[in-house]
């Protein structure tokens, strides 16, 4: 929308002139929410519904707009519903649009837009009120067309209280009354609906109503028929008169006495939460017009399969008069269950004696059949193991359905699969709220949000910590998630009662083969979060094809998870318990070959990955340490910056897997790997491996040779640099300077070129440290110091990328200023070289320098203009962290140019970009940025949001002890 549009909407009168800035103040606040709230759910990649990661609120040239597809807005979904419902009744399905139509309803939490005002709301909520009225009338008359009469009225009545005056409503009331035998009280009905409309409206009912009323004096025993296409159509006394009538005459010749109505359905759960979509998905397939519908629910253990099934079955219900059918299909000790043994019970409850139950499989399968041919039974079988072991069950008449639950059935033909995984977050917030109270959720949200994650969202996990919580009601709940947070003992923490979510795994782990089953645990290791095909199988030694045979093996067990072809991943309660019985059953030895085989892959993959992209790849990798693997095939340019960017938590996974493993080869390689990831330092948040890198120092200084231990000093000191602690800079000094005490402040590259390089980009790291901290002279030594060494190579390139930092420098101190003009004009000649150089990351930090003397030099609209050429370059490129130091220049910028919306909107766009590099001097920079922007708005909406930013900005300078606006960039 337009802004003028949504001032029309905004106010009835005339609009104050503060209208438009008004307006830009609660679309900013509201886009803050929605991003946050977006963010705080998980979801990562894009915004909610946006593209590219865009905010979920974009902005147009005059106006605003929503980056969300339709389902994703309940108005727009509940139209969609809608919609499909009248589309199924017209074809004849009336029973699919009623469940279509009772999902939609239920999206209704209260009256549209309640509170909302101006004239725009006020359209809005008639439209939508009007929509929800229609929808339910219609709702009410579908049911009608399925036979539920009875069960409808009052339903009816309900909706005849919010909606009085709507004749259809009425209609509906007195079809349902007199089909269900109360004639008089159809014909009070329609006296009532008279009366209300005469006094109330001043009108005489419809030809609708008063035909309708007519039929019923008269009679009319055509208004007792239900359409055909309704299996729910069934009266009861259709029922009784189909259930007193034996299928087949053979059947009495059995003696067999009359059928009876089975109604074996164990209760749903009533803690049962969430999985509204899996519910209108198995409904409709198991209650529509298919004939002998099977539908299959498949996942994990514990992922609540049962409970779906249950909630399902008693959904559909009304669909099947002649009663259900229920069966438990694993033994208590976890054997699959014999066909047999179920069969006979089906048959008995059905109305067999015992002792007339025919021997066989395949016989008491054939009389199944026969005594189900003429009725309509729906048929739960749950925790089914096979195929084979479900064939038998399944009836042969067309109106009967079954539904299954298993870890994985994909053979079985179904007319619907639902494949299950964990709870949405807010339904695993729920779930815990339901068993340990929901004021547990109201006093620590947070707390229990961490929790619902930490159980993998996994509805018996997220169930065994209600109870716990439920039984100490003393206890904080982060009390708990501490407990929780120790992968050794995390499966201990989750039981309910007799039954444990280890005990669930442990069912599926004793099927596996030796083979199958080794190679579960040996994956765990490394603790990856994803992996493909070529690693497993550098893992496992084994060939590539006889891996992803295990891993697909492995998938099929409902052990591994895939979201993508070749791509593999452990729930996060799975690996914990692979882990932990690779602890028991694997020999320490095995334990650190495994691990170090990972390693050797990661660190091969990173160097893939840094001669596919850097220019100087060739010379950062030249003597690594010799790796077994050739690495992950990380394609080229932009498709490998985008590969390290999935890949890193997994580098990060692997490297601390080797500082613990005590094996001094899988130190070395992982800090080889680690070494080379600062390449990637403006694609990656490289702060997220501070933790592996502060491990692999004390591992190396314990195994490893000096050269392995200064450079894992080296490795640290750039990555702790990046990292959000209150000691990061600190700590990151204090190891670049342990790598020059170890390596010599000046070594030749006779010497070695991993030391000479490690040693040059320790000086180019310390340089930016101490241009961060104001202290401009040590970071001119330092920077003049990396690009003397960098002559002696004789390597333009990198005598290109050391004088750009050194400009970078200059730029920044104040004491250069009368300088500017200079500076810029050795900013171009440095551009040329870079272009010829295909060097596009350092292209882009010697153009923002460039623009950095404009700002500097008071001339803000030539450096808003270059700004804006570096940010599409950086958009281009993929360097995110670039795009982000960018935009929060841009919008100082356009501040000083008087732009203050478009300085709000790139500053916003700064801070998300600061907050996913998870860097907190960027943050304060985009706060800053982003405070001053909102402080010149000079709004009072946007005073305290403008302070708030500010305070932030403050605080986090005070934790990085720099002086406030202070920063540079620098890397390799």
């Amino acid at each position: 929308m337009t802004i003028d549009q949504l001032v029309d909407g905004l106010y009835d009168d005339d609009p104050p002139a503060s209208a438009r800035r008004v307006i830009v103040n609660y679309v900013h606040r509201l886009r803050t929410y929605l991003d946050r709230a977006h963010a705080a759910g998980g979801k990562g990649g894009a915004a909610a519904g946006g593209e590219g990661g865009a905010t979920v609120i974009g902005t147009m040239a005059d106006g605003y707009v929503l980056r969300l597809p339709a389902e994703r807005v309940d108005a727009l979904l509940f139209g969609q519903l809608t919609l499909r419902a009248r589309r199924a009744a017209a074809q004849g399905d009336p029973a699919y649009a009623a469940s279509v139509l009772k999902g939609a309803l239920g999206m209704w939490q209260g009256p549209a837009l309640a509170g909302l005002p101006g004239p725009y709301a006020q359209e809005q909520r008639r439209a939508l009120a009007e929509q929800r009225a229609s929808a339910t009338e219609h709702h009410l008359e579908l049911s009608l067309a399925c036979g539920r009469h009875e069960e409808v009225v009052p339903e009816i009545l309900c909706a005849l209280e919010a909606y009085p005056y709507r004749e259809r409503l009425h209609g509906a009331l007195m079809l349902a009354l007199y089909r269900s035998g109360r004639s008089a009280d159809a014909l009070l009905a329609y006296d009532h609906a008279r009366q209300v409309l005469a006094d109330e409206m001043g009108i005489d009912t419809g030809p609708a109503l008063d035909e309708l009323h007519a039929a019923v004096l008269a009679g009319d025993r055509t208004l007792l028929a239900v359409p055909d296409t309704a299996r729910t159509a069934a009266s009861p006394a259709d029922v009784q008169v189909r259930s007193a009538v034996p299928a087949l005459s053979a059947v009495p010749a059995l003696g067999v006495p009359a059928p009876t109505v089975p109604a074996q359905l164990p209760a749903v759960p009533c803690d049962f939460t969430g999985r509204h979509d899996e519910v209108i998905t198995l409904v409709a397939a198991l209650s529509g017009h298919a004939a002998h519908p099977v539908a299959v629910i498949t996942g994990m253990g514990g992922v609540g399969k049962t409970a779906l099934a249950l909630r399902t079955g008693h959904a559909v219900m009304g669909s099947f008069p002649d009663g259900q059918l229920y069966a438990e299909l694993r033994t208590p000790c976890g054997a699959p269950g014999d066909p047999a043994d179920v069969l006979a019970g089906f048959l008995t409850s059905l109305g067999v004696p015992h002792e007339r139950l025919p021997a066989s499989v395949s016989d008491r399968a054939a009389l199944f059949r026969t005594l189900l041919s003429d009725r309509a039974v729906l048929v739960v079988l749950d925790n089914a193991a096979s195929v084979a072991q479900v064939q038998p069950l399944l009836p042969g008449a067309d109106q009967c359905a079954v539904l299954v639950t298993a870890r994985a059935l994909a053979a079985l033909p179904a007319a619907v699969k639902v494949s299950l995984e964990g709870l949405e977050p807010h339904d695993s917030v729920e779930l815990i709220g339901k068993v340990a109270g929901i004021q547990r959720i109201e006093e620590e949200p947070d707390a229990v949000a961490a929790l619902a994650a930490a159980s993998g969202h996994l509805p018996l996990a997220l169930r065994a910590i209600g109870a716990r919580l439920a039984l100490r009601p003393a206890w904080p709940v982060a009390t708990l998630l501490s407990r929780m947070s120790d992968d050794a003992r995390l499966l201990g923490e989750l039981r309910v009662g007799e039954l444990t979510v280890e005990a669930v795994f442990e069912q599926s782990y004793a099927q596996l083969s030796p083979q199958r089953a080794r190679a579960f645990l040996e994956l765990s290791l490394p603790h990856c979060v994803e992996f493909g095909v070529k690693g497993a199988a550098a893992v496992l030694e084994l060939p590539e094809r006889e891996a992803e045979d295990v891993l697909e093996a492995l998938v099929d067990a409902v052990l591994l998870e895939t979201r993508a072809p070749g791509r593999y991943r452990y729930h996060d309660l799975v690996g914990a318990y692979a882990r932990a019985t690779a602890r028991v059953e694997l020999t320490d030895e095995e334990l650190r070959q495994v691990v170090c085989r990972a390693a050797d892959f990661m660190c091969a993959s990173v160097a893939g990955a840094v001669l596919a992209t850097q220019p100087l790849g060739g010379r950062l990798t030249a003597e690594l340490r010799p790796r077994r693997s050739a690495g992950e095939d990380v394609g080229a340019g932009q498709e490998a910056m985008r590969w390290i960017q999935r890949a890193l938590p997994t580098v990060a996974a692997v490297a601390e897997q080797a500082a613990g493993s005590g094996d001094p080869e899988a130190v070395a390689l992982a800090v080889d790997g680690l070494m080379l990831t600062p390449c990637f330092e403006e694609t990656v948040p490289l702060g997220m491996l501070a933790p592996a890198a502060t491990a692999l120092v004390r591992s190396a200084v314990a195994y490893c040779d000096e050269d392995v231990v200064g450079t894992a000093h080296y490795a640290a000191g750039v990555i702790l640099k990046k990292h959000s602690s209150l000691d990061c800079l600190d700590r990151s000094r204090a190891h670049l300077l342990k790598a020059l005490e170890i390596f010599g402040e000046s070594p030749a590259p006779a010497d070695g070129l991993r030391p000479f390089l490690t040693v040059l980009f320790t000086h180019a790291m310390l340089a930016h440290l101490d241009a961060m901290c104001a202290d401009f002279t040590s970071a001119r030594a330092h920077a003049e110091r990396s690009v003397e060494m960098a002559l002696v190579t004789g390597d333009q390139g990198l005598v290109t990328r050391r004088r750009t930092l050194l400009l970078q420098i200059r730029a920044q101190d104040p004491g250069s200023r009368r300088d500017l003009a200079r500076i810029r004009e050795q900013c171009r000649e440095l551009a040329a070289l870079l272009t010829c150089g295909n060097d596009v990351k350092w292209l882009i930090r010697v153009m923002t320098t460039e623009a950095d003397t404009l700002l500097y030099g008071g001339r803000p609209a030539e450096a808003a203009a270059l700004y804006r050429q570096v940010l599409q370059r950086t958009r281009t490129s993929g360097h995110a962290r670039n795009e982000t130091e960018c935009l929060y220049r841009l919008a100082e910028a356009l501040l000083l140019t008087g732009d203050t919306d478009a300085a709000v909107d790139h500053a916003q766009q700064a801070l998300q970009g600061a907050q996913l590099a998870q860097e907190h001097l960027l943050m304060a920079r985009s706060h800053q940025a982003l405070g001053r922007s909102l402080q010149a708005v000079r709004a009072e909406q946007v005073d305290g949001e403008a302070a708030g930013h500010l305070e932030k900005a403050a605080e986090l300078y005070r934790v990085l002890g720099l002086h406030t606006g202070s920063g540079a960039a620098a890397g390799h």
